[in-house]
């Protein structure tokens, strides 16, 4: 799987106003070596620093000795250091003078020679930032972060660790100007869990962390599915509500319910206004809505209804109106004809409602969710999965605040 003709990138976010971050590593293209790399901490752009550049060898990460390598630093595509000529180091370790400039530079270290053996040329690419460029940063969901770090201690596997890479892509957050449908080699390289273990620590950016993921997937070191799926708390939530706060909140609530469901009305009005208060407000917990559409021949139907209204960016609105006008299961107030005056109540496009309803184009999505929360063990209406960066806990019925309030508070001190 190492046996790649392009190098990967491994990007090391510095940033100007404090201590570098720990020295960083990464894989020859060719994984004959690991590169690591450090720099003194406080440096400012423009002036003169020690960049210290150690070979290891990838099985024990012991000093290899006897390196032939050269160095060299861009900025914005422009060389500010090197390309030095091939050089000899006999002990594996060098520390070189260079300068930085505001920006993105480009480290590239290339290894020609092993213990006096000539080789094909590898190399190692690291991206060190100064300035406003290393400022910003992608926002991520918690979520992702810990898939991160319990798939580089090998606690998931690779598919559940994808399912945070497609959904990333999906809402923007990668960039990739094509998918790879061909494997690179025998699955992913156990050297990326190296990165994803720095990341979770918060040793990489957001930013530079997706820049090299891009690589990765466009290159098929990361085989993506064909589909859209995006797994969180082991649910499939691709086909499920838009998140109800922000993506990036430490904290998930996966509720499971049925618009005819009278307790989950029950929850809807005396516990979902504290949570959305205290949590989803500020920022720090979000919540996805899926359909466990099993009460009653309108439950479908009224689940449809929040799709169509999402196509004119309502969901939530036309969600919570349900909710507010509950009157029993199938008792008419939820069926084809209802549905259509609540959109006209909302002041939606009502042809383009109807036109959707008439197309039963959601059907398949509810009964995906519905297959969805019984293969997650969910049996009755409302349930939930509150998901943190260190597990997920389970709620079953319509508990009050405080039950919903012990277990976020104990994933945001964790």
């Amino acid at each position: 799987m190492l046996k790649i003709s392009v190098f990967f990138v491994l990007l090391v976010f510095v940033s100007v106003n404090a201590a570098f971050a720990e020295s960083q590593m990464s894989s020859t293209s060719d994984g004959s070596l690991d590169v690591k790399i450090e720099l003194d901490d406080s440096y400012l752009p423009g002036e003169e620093t020690r960049l210290k550049i150690e070979f290891l060898t990838p099985d024990t990460e012991k000093i290899q000795v006897h390196i032939d390598y050269t160095v060299n630093i861009k900025n914005n595509g422009n060389s500010v250091f090197g390309p030095i000529p091939l050089t000899h180091t006999s002990t594996g370790s060098v520390s070189i003078p260079v300068s930085f400039e505001d920006g993105t530079n480009e480290i590239t270290v290339s290894v020609e020679g092993i213990l006096f053996v000539p080789i094909l040329l590898e190399t190692a690419t690291f991206d060190v930032s100064f300035g406003n460029s290393a400022a910003g940063s992608s926002d991520i969901p918690a979520w992702v972060k810990g898939n991160a770090g319990w798939w580089a201690n090998d606690l998931i596997d690779d598919e559940t660790f994808v399912s945070g890479i497609q959904f990333l892509i999906r809402d923007g957050m990668i960039s990739v100007s094509f998918v790879s449908s061909e494997s690179n080699g025998d699955g992913i390289p156990k050297w990326i869990k190296n990165n994803a273990d720095w990341w979770s620590k918060g040793m990489i950016s957001d930013d530079d962390f997706l820049k090299g993921i891009e690589f990765l997937v466009e290159n098929g070191m990361i085989l993506l599915h064909e589909d859209d799926s995006f797994d969180m708390g082991g649910v499939d939530l691709s086909q499920a509500s838009p998140v109800f706060g922000s993506v990036d909140s430490p904290v998930t609530i996966i509720e499971f319910g049925d618009y005819q469901c009278p307790n989950c009305q029950k929850w809807f009005l005396n516990t979902k206004p504290d949570i959305v208060k205290n949590y989803i407000d500020t920022g720090k917990a979000n919540l996805y809505f899926v359909d466990l559409a099993f009460l009653g021949d309108d439950s479908l139907t009224a689940s449809a209804a929040t799709y169509c209204a999402d196509e004119q960016g309502r969901y939530w609105d036309y969600h919570s109106y349900l909710y507010s006008n509950q009157r029993g299961i199938d008792g008419g107030w939820a069926d084809a004809s209802s549905l259509q005056d609540y959109a006209e109540v909302l002041e939606l496009d009502t042809d383009s409602f109807a036109s959707c309803m008439d197309s039963k184009k959601y059907e398949k999505s509810i009964v995906f969710n519905l297959e969805e929360a019984i293969n997650s063990g969910i049996k009755s209406t409302p349930s939930f999965i509150i998901v943190g960066a260190d597990g997920q806990e389970t709620i079953k019925g319509p508990q009050p605040f405080p039950v919903f309030e012990k277990i976020i508070e104990s994933f945001l001190a964790s």
